[in-house]
């Protein structure tokens, strides 16, 4: 099932099987043959333009999906390369890319994500952890969370700090060719330390696990998303939860309609990509699963009560009856009752679309938020899997700031803002380092993966971009009031 080539590794934001995309785990799809997204915090913002010098503000239009009485507060984008650790000064081949990040506050943030760097005994696939403090990134290399090139691959998936310097992430690396291990590092006292996560019962330890992304909603409560193998054969997905200082394990649902999917079968789509968690003890996650008629439909999982609930997703009126691939990769819940999850669906020709999921009144409702102008009427989903949301911020149901890539005429992948407000989203061009190339193909595509707005006006958001001197490196994009 893997592919630990270089190319496949930029370009593991996509996948043209039926596994579908995730575009913040993109990295997981290369390395692992799977896919796997989001915790956010909440956000507002503008609609958003093209400034000069590289920056994005203010507003343009695009289509009614929600409606708000959030007032806008005009945002200005700008763009800038993550710095790396000096273990991966002059690695060959660079690659690093950043999938998450977690603000408590404004200038204090931590993102995640992967590098490459030289060891002793060859280069090495690792963890990374980029700090912001007093107005600086700096980047710590995690020797704990790391695979040799032979093997494979390594990487923090998601990160959650429901206060400044108290911090869960998580992630997998590849512990044997083809075997992928699941891992929590926790920081505390300024220092991160390993935490070996637990698995259900039902596991089989020599087999692949990982976990997919982690929120916290307070100090020492945390819950992990992940999927793993069983004694049975199977691909399940299942959750791992902090209380009282443990960590439990446990498997979870999948709608009724669920098709078990083998250990051995190549391009499986029973996947948890992100979790959302308003408050203790309540939680929703979600994800893609195939179907018993083979289609890959979106799913939510709702904890409630101390019970996890599976329901399908709905899909708007003009989905593909057949050959349908659609998964659900960020979620934001503002308030217990209040979310919106993310991701694409497929429809009629098999063509991707952004998909929007809104919660409300303990109902889900689907609705599609419009490609930009610039967009090629052919978005190529079996040649790059490209067309889908990433990642998601909502101060309320109704203002919220989305991260995504599309397909244009140029046939180039571009990274995209979307903003919600007043009802209306609205879409940019993300901007991007002075050093960033254009291409086609996933292999040369800048991506957008998770978002994040620790206040008002101020929001963030992390990927990867290839650069001019031929390496993938790490993307930081900062909104501010305008």
């Amino acid at each position: 099932m893997h592919d630990t080539s270089d190319d496949s590794l930029r370009a593991a934001h996509t996948d043209g099987g039926q596994r579908g995309r995730r575009p913040r785990p993109a990295v997981i799809a290369a390395a692992t043959a799977l896919l796997a997204a989001t915790g956010v915090a909440g956000c507002s913002g503008p609609a958003l333009t093209p400034a000069p010098g590289g920056s994005v503000s203010s507003p343009a239009a695009s289509a009614a999906v929600h409606s708000s009485a959030a007032v806008p507060v005009p945002l200005s984008w700008s763009a800038a390369r993550a710095p790396l650790p000096a273990d991966t000064s002059g690695v060959s081949g660079q690659y690093t890319s950043l999938v998450d990040v977690s603000c408590p506050d404004v200038g204090s943030c931590v993102a995640v994500g992967s590098d490459k760097a030289s060891a002793a005994g060859g280069d090495v696939y690792q963890g990374l952890i980029d700090t912001l403090s007093h107005g600086t990134w700096t980047p710590t290399s995690v020797p704990d969370v790391s695979s040799d090139t032979s093997k494979g691959f390594a990487t923090l998936n998601g990160v959650s700090c429901p206060a400044p310097g108290t911090c869960a992430a998580v992630g997998f690396f590849d512990s044997a060719p083809g075997v992928l291990t699941p891992v929590i590092e926790r920081l505390s006292g300024g220092h991160w330390e390993p935490v070996k996560p637990p698995l259900p019962d039902d596991a089989v330890t020599t087999e692949s696990a990982t976990l997919t992304d982690v929120m916290c909603p307070a100090t020492g409560t945390c819950v992990a998303t992940g999927w793993y193998s069983t004694q049975g054969g199977v691909h399940d997905v299942y959750v791992d939860a902090l209380a009282d200082g443990t960590w439990t394990a446990a498997s979870v649902p999948l709608p009724g309609d669920a098709a078990p999917e083998s250990v051995s079968t190549a391009g499986a789509s029973t996947i948890l990509a992100g979790v959302a968690c308003p408050g203790v003890g309540t939680c929703v996650t979600m994800g893609q699963y195939r179907d018993d008629s083979g289609q890959i439909e979106p799913f939510i999982d709702t904890l409630s009560g101390g019970t996890w609930t599976a329901a399908s997703a709905p899909l708007p009126g003009d989905r593909a009856a057949t050959g349908q691939i659609a998964a659900l990769w960020a979620i934001a819940c503002p308030a217990p009752g209040a979310c919106i999850a993310a991701g694409h669906y497929m429809v009629h020709g098999g063509q991707p679309r952004f998909l929007t999921e809104k919660q409300s009144g303990g109902t889900w409702t689907a609705a599609a938020i419009p490609l930009p102008a610039d967009a090629a009427a052919d978005q190529k989903w079996s040649q790059d899997g490209a067309t889908a949301i990433a990642g998601l911020a909502c101060e309320s149901v109704g203002a919220c700031v989305a991260t995504a890539d599309y397909v244009d005429h140029a046939n180039e992948i571009l990274p995209l803002i979307e903003t919600l407000s007043g009802g209306t989203w609205t879409a940019v061009q993300a901007p991007l380092p002075a050093d960033a190339v254009p291409g086609t193909g996933a292999a040369n595509a800048p991506i957008l993966q998770l978002a994040t707005c620790p206040a008002v006006g101020h929001c963030l958001t992390v990927g990867s971009y290839p650069a001019a001197d031929g390496t993938v490196e790490s993307l930081i994009e900062t909104a501010a009031p305008r």
